[in-house]
């Protein structure tokens, strides 16, 4: 799919009415006849949710509400727009913060205000001729065909094309969102051997920490940094690479300069608070979770888990009325979420307890409990941990043991996961309990899986199905064991021919496994496979 500056249908985000109209002008006088227009954060989102647009003109600032990077974030994290859409940022501000936070979220380009016609048709003519070929990419993408988003990929790469970069990048992506390691590792290499570009060198770093090459990795960001001290993603990937090395100082270190560059990023605030937490630095800890309140208010990152850290960080610092001052604050900011009340319900428990109110704190790990029933197969790892913390802090060992075990069994190749809960344990004093449970709910998995595997592999696939299907049901969050019976089911078809109760068994799996993870390597690959299989 291509299409001309005239044919395109455009969306112009301003709070300005003046704004809006100049613009209107500006894009009608070049041509267009498609043209909506937005007047704050929430009016886009809805256009955008509504509309499929190939030009977004939009302001920086569109004053009370989102502004016009996180507007961008939310809807390239809710996939309204594409690689072929174009958005063009405009902006009177020249702060560093305002231009490193846009640059981070990678509009198309930016504009410095006062604007005219004859500069923005130019920047907008240059960015079609580049952008237009991708529709065919970006149509495979929007239907998860990502191999088939990886062919025309490689097709443009044969023609003479204005933007090989952007196509690569967008070929590495997929093969990183596939978890084809080897794919990727040999595209950034080939990019490389031409010439030292940050992202690539970046993502070569990706392949290695994803394959647990983690020194590997730091060595290639440490590179990174060291020509671009600007590169952002590389900081973070760096900080990822030394604490999974166990240094966490270093880690620390790594965001404080980076949120120095580029401090408007949530995420990134989040992860220096919770590092510094870990380190002890409570004050930093404190400005990090602060400043994610804050810069998170209008955006997707909105998130009560950062109001429980914040309160544990005034817990450990022995100021509980601001502890909980906070927590009312995030009950009033998520009231109607029940994954936000047990949020708050755990972290109020940690508090009162830390202050010696015991009857308050177990009358708040109870509220908490009955929400627990409520989300039931909702309850995320993240939420589950927070209340094993609190039991243990209520010396309700067995509680926490338990909860946690399931988290381990449903998530026993997560080694972060095991990672955090393994230091929990040992912040209680209980390093070698906690490294025992974490052994044994591996191992239990692990045997369930490997016997599955083997019964399929002599053709035993009745039994192996119903061996893996009963482990389903006692896991239903372990993606693992929900991926090896689609594997065994497809292996079956193969071998013994398509049969539909299989194949709708099958698909019925892969939905729940891209529930508990989008980003499930395997999704996508099995998703093929059935595909193929049904069509004989």
């Amino acid at each position: 799919m291509t299409f001309s500056l005239r044919q395109a249908n455009t969306l112009i985000i301003d709070d300005f009415q003046g704004m809006r109209t100049m613009l209107r002008d500006f894009v009608k006088s070049m041509g267009v006849t498609q043209i909506d227009t937005a007047s704050s954060g929430k009016d886009a989102i809805s256009h955008l949710s509504a509309n499929k647009y190939d030009i977004v003109i939009c302001d920086f600032n569109l004053g009370p509400g989102a502004n016009g990077q996180q507007v961008l974030e939310e809807a390239k994290q809710r996939e309204l727009v594409g690689v072929s859409t174009i958005w063009v940022m405009v902006t009177a501000e020249k702060t560093a913060e305002m231009v490193m936070g846009a640059a981070e979220i990678k509009p198309d380009d930016y504009l410095l205000k006062p604007i005219n016609q004859v500069l923005l048709q130019s920047r907008i003519e240059k960015l079609i001729a580049r952008k237009q070929s991708l529709g065919v990419v970006e149509a495979a993408i929007r239907t998860q065909d990502f191999a088939a988003a990886i062919g025309h990929c490689d097709q443009l790469l044969k023609t003479q094309l204005v933007n090989p970069h952007e196509i690569l990048r967008i070929k590495s992506d997929l093969l990183l969102t596939l978890g084809d390691y080897p794919a990727a590792k040999a595209l950034f290499e080939s990019v490389l051997a031409i010439r030292s570009v940050p992202w690539a060198k970046t993502g070569l770093a990706k392949v290695l920490f994803n394959t647990q090459d983690f020194a590997g990795a730091v060595a290639l960001l440490q590179q990174v940094l060291a020509d671009n001290r600007m590169y952002i993603e590389a900081a973070d990937w760096l900080a990822k690479g030394y604490e999974a090395l166990g240094d966490v100082a270093l880690a620390q270190q790594v965001l404080q300069d980076a949120v120095k560059l580029s401090p408007n990023s949530p995420l990134r605030q989040k992860n220096l608070g919770d590092t510094a937490f870990k380190n002890g630095a409570l004050d930093l800890a404190q400005a990090a979770f602060e400043k994610t309140i804050k810069i998170s208010e209008n955006s997707t990152h909105k998130n009560p888990a950062v109001y429980a850290r914040l309160a544990d960080v005034f817990a450990e610092k022995n100021e509980p009325q601001e502890a909980l001052n906070v927590l009312k604050r995030s009950k009033a900011d998520f009231r109607f979420n029940s994954a936000a009340a047990l949020q708050t319900a755990a972290a109020e428990s940690r508090v009162y307890q830390k202050m010696g109110q015991t009857d308050l704190a177990m009358a708040a790990i109870a509220t908490a409990e009955k929400l627990v029933s409520q989300l039931a197969d909702k309850l995320t790892p993240e939420l589950a941990i927070e209340m094993a913390k609190s039991h243990l802090k209520l010396g309700q060992k067995d509680k926490a043991c338990s909860m946690l075990g399931e988290v381990i069994k449903n998530n026993h190749e997560n080694a972060e996961l095991s990672g955090q809960i393994e230091a929990i344990f040992a912040g209680e004093d209980l390093a070698a309990e906690g490294q025992a449970l974490i052994k044994a709910s591996r191992q239990e998995v692990i045997d369930i899986n490997n016997q599955g595997v083997l019964l399929a592999k002599k053709g035993e696939f009745a039994q192996g199905a119903k061996l893996l299907r009963s482990a389903v049901e006692k896991l239903p969050g372990s993606e693992a064991v929900i991926v090896n019976l689609c594997g065994l089911l497809i292996a079956q078809m193969s071998k013994e021919g398509y049969k539909e109760v299989l194949a709708a068994e099958a698909r019925n799996l892969l939905e729940r496994v891209h529930v508990l993870n989008a980003a499930n390597k395997k999704y996508y690959s099995y998703a093929l496979v059935l595909a193929r299989l049904q069509r004989g």
